[in-house]
């Protein structure tokens, strides 16, 4: 489709392409340090159930352990439940994040296609798809499933006949070429919206002419003024839809920072130790 070239740019100096993408470099960022304390996780549920083994041990040669298994069993539950959350709702984070992006895109882009002309040849979807650049759709599209029927063709129990396309991907790396995505469509609305400017020229001068338009110059006028005023919206509620999602993975790494610290290794505990005592030398020398 040859793209209308708009008659400024003010609406597309609105763009923010590149804060939109450092954005979500903060964002990953905090997934990412996410990974590393789920592995903190990890190890110290690893950690504690090797420690209630060596309880075990003690107990079944006499010596008194008291309640020890039972806070031990129940601090290495907890563990594993704030992890297998962690784990699970990073990606239903990621998958949201996804989603709500994806919907704001098609929004755009329907309010392009209201007003381009749809080639000959294609029709109204198979352009949108153009528009979407390869994007994984959301949501993903419903597929058959290969576990639906076992061998002699039954179907199996508690599987259903349609899944979620596997294939569909939600993940970072995704987010970013939405944003990418995103962007360019927002660039191209721009574009149409400034189309505006010499059809209403135009018809301006076929009145002055003689032709009876009609209401012709209002409707368009209008129809532009309506369109400028959804890309300004546009423009405002992704910048604060973006930074919003910041600060929640910005809580989300804290919490877990929180709960990972609740057990330090031996190294770690030295340091604390190392500090605690120069801070005290430190207040005895002072004194």
């Amino acid at each position: 489709m040859t793209a209308i070239k708009p008659t400024d740019s003010s609406l597309r100096d609105k763009i923010e392409a590149d804060l939109y993408n450092d954005i979500l470099n903060e964002i990953n960022s905090k997934y990412a340090e996410m990974d590393k304390f789920i592995g903190n996780l990890d190890s110290d549920i690893e950690s504690v159930s090797d420690f209630i083994k060596e309880v075990l041990v003690d107990q079944s040669q006499g010596y008194d352990v008291g309640t020890s298994l039972d806070t031990l069993t129940f601090q290495k539950d907890s563990l594993v439940i704030d992890n297998d959350f962690f784990k699970h709702m990073k990606q239903v984070y990621i998958k949201k994040l996804y989603g709500d992006l994806y919907k704001y895109c098609d929004g755009i882009i329907e309010n392009a296609l209201s007003i381009e002309e749809i080639p000959q040849g294609y029709t109204r979807e198979q352009i949108k798809v153009r528009k979407f650049r390869n994007m994984s759709p959301f949501p993903a599209k419903m597929v058959s499933n290969p576990n639906f029927l076992d061998m002699e063709g039954n179907p199996v129990e508690g599987q259903d006949e349609l899944i979620p396309d596997p294939n569909s991907k939600y993940d970072m790396n995704e987010v970013f070429a939405l944003i990418n995505c995103t962007t360019s469509n927002l660039r191209e609305l721009a574009e149409d919206i400034g189309s505006f400017d010499n059809k209403i020229g135009r018809a301006k001068e076929r009145e002055e002419r003689g032709f009876s338009v009609g209401n012709l110059i209002m409707n368009l006028d209008s129809q532009k003024q309506k369109l400028t005023l959804e890309f300004a919206s546009y423009i405002i509620r992704l910048k604060k839809f973006l930074n919003q999602n910041k600060n929640f993975s910005t809580r989300c790494l804290n919490r877990i920072k929180m709960i990972s610290n609740e057990i330090v290794t031996t190294e770690e505990l030295e340091q604390q130790n190392d500090a605690s005592a120069q801070d005290n030398s430190t207040q005895d020398n002072s004194t």
